[in-house]
Parts: structure tokens; sequence; C-alpha cells
């Protein structure tokens, strides 16, 4: 029988330095040209109070993409359950160690935590309608299950914003293989291209059997976007289902600047902290 740890234990947080994806699609680390977080959902957060009884809540966090490491998703599950049988005065004081444990392992101080007690949860879900969901678009060539950016297709375009979503992204974590179910949102303001509906709905179908994090495929995925049609903005918000208790969404925004979050579209600002329907 598996017996919980009554400390936390920071050692089982493990970090993956972020340079590696990168590498690997393109980017050229040194200078990279967009902003960006990562936010997660912890929906299986506990712990116990001095009177012996279970605190159950949601712990938010949420980081720059600009930190050196990211945090590998079983590890940081490893690390929660590592506080279910430790007991503390209240979840402020459990607050500070998470943050300062995550300062340490991702090598930034720019850490956001937020707990949501029951009472406080509103199961608020995403029900925007400014956004096209591409999936019943009707591609000419078949489907490809392997990333190929040469699955996109640009047409000439007017200046002007483009609001496109698709439920079919389906990825496979590097480490389990295991599946990861989401949704993709990408904002775009054209300057001379657009990408026509029916091969983005191709490219996005192509990553079904691709191994790769969260984060990194959200990278990807506006690299190519940004070298097919070189658009004024670019914003890819990929929201995952929640797997071992614990979603992932990580934001890109194209190019770069301070304070991406304030200047996203108003439509993407309302969806960015509401749940998909797989959450």
């Amino acid at each position: 029988m598996n017996k919980y740890l009554s400390k936390p234990n920071p050692n089982l947080l493990k970090p993956i330095p972020r340079k590696i994806g990168r590498q690997n699609i393109g980017w050229d680390t040194k200078n990279i040209p967009f902003s960006g977080i990562d936010i997660w959902n912890c929906y299986e957060f506990s712990f116990l109070e001095k009177s012996g009884l279970p605190f159950a809540g949601i712990l938010g966090i949420e980081y720059p993409s600009d930190t050196e490491f990211l945090i590998e998703s079983k590890s940081l599950k490893l690390y929660l359950n590592s506080f279910n049988m430790a007991v503390f005065d209240n979840y402020n004081e459990v607050k500070k160690i998470i943050e300062n444990d995550l300062k340490s392992a991702l090598n930034s101080a720019n850490i956001k935590l937020i707990i949501t007690i029951y009472e406080d949860f509103n199961q608020k879900f995403n029900l925007s309608k400014k956004f096209k969901c591409i999936d019943e678009s009707k591609p000419k060539n078949p489907f490809q299950y392997e990333v190929n950016p040469d699955l996109l297709q640009a047409e000439q375009a007017e200046k002007k914003e483009h609001f496109l979503m698709s439920n079919l992204l389906k990825s496979n974590c590097p480490i389990t293989g295991q599946p990861d179910w989401g949704t993709v949102y990408i904002y775009y303001l054209a300057d001379k291209k657009q990408i026509t509906e029916e091969s983005l709905l191709q490219y996005i179908v192509s990553y079904r059997n691709h191994q790769e994090f969260h984060e990194v495929c959200c990278e990807r995925i506006l690299f190519h976007l940004i070298n097919k049609i070189q658009p004024k903005k670019i914003v890819v918000l990929c929201k995952y289902n929640r797997r071992g208790g614990i979603d992932i969404n990580p934001l890109r925004v194209y190019p770069k600047e301070k304070e991406f979050v304030k200047n996203l579209p108003t439509e993407l600002k309302k969806i960015l902290y509401l749940r998909e329907f797989r959450q």
C-alpha cells in the first residue's frame, strides 16, 4: 500500500529547460520574439488542518514563458501529493511554501498562486462565439498524423483580425506517451497573407501522434504560423484537458511585448481563465 509523505518534498519537482524544446522547433533561444504565460489549474490540492480536518481546494499556478525552466506535470502532481498528509495552520502557510519551492525550481521570482475554496468556485465555462470553430471544414486532401508545417496554405488577405479555434488538438506526453487532448485558440492580425481554414484544420490534426510538452506544442504552432503568413500580431492559446487532476494552458503572443495580457483582444481576455468542456 502506498504511503503519503508527512511533509512536502520539493525534490519531487522536475524542472525541464525550455531551450531544449525551442531549439528543436528552430527558435533563436538567445532572442525569443514572443511573450507568454503558462496557466495551471490543480484540482486535487489538499492538506490537513491542525484539527485534522482535510482542506480541499483548487490551486492555480501562473508563471511567465521566459522562465529558464518549465515543470514536468507528473512531478508537480507528486509534489502536491506530498502535502496530502502534512499539517498546516492555514492555506496561506501552504501557499508560501509552494511559492518558494516553485521559485527555486523555475529559477524565477515571478510566480503567481491562487487558492480557490469550494465556496468561491464558480463553475463557469467558455461560451465564446467570437472564435470560429474550424472543425467542420472539409479539406480536399487526406489527413496526416505527423506534424507537417507544409500542410499550412496561405492566401492573399485584407489587413483584418481573425479569430479561429479547434477542439481537435491532440498531442502526447513525451515522458509517458499518454494522450493530451486540448482546444486551441488562434487570433491573428493579418498583413498580406491569411491561413486557409481547411489547411489549418489539417495542420492541427497532424499533431495527433506528436510527442511534446504542452508548452512546446503551443510554441511550435506559433512558429509555423509566423513563418507561413508573417502576421502583424498573433496569439496562440492551448487549453489542455486535465490529466492527473491538472490542466495546463500555455499562452504565447507575438511580437514580444511587456504588457501582453493587458493588450490582448477583449475576446481572448474573456476566455483566458474560463474552462473548456474537457476541463
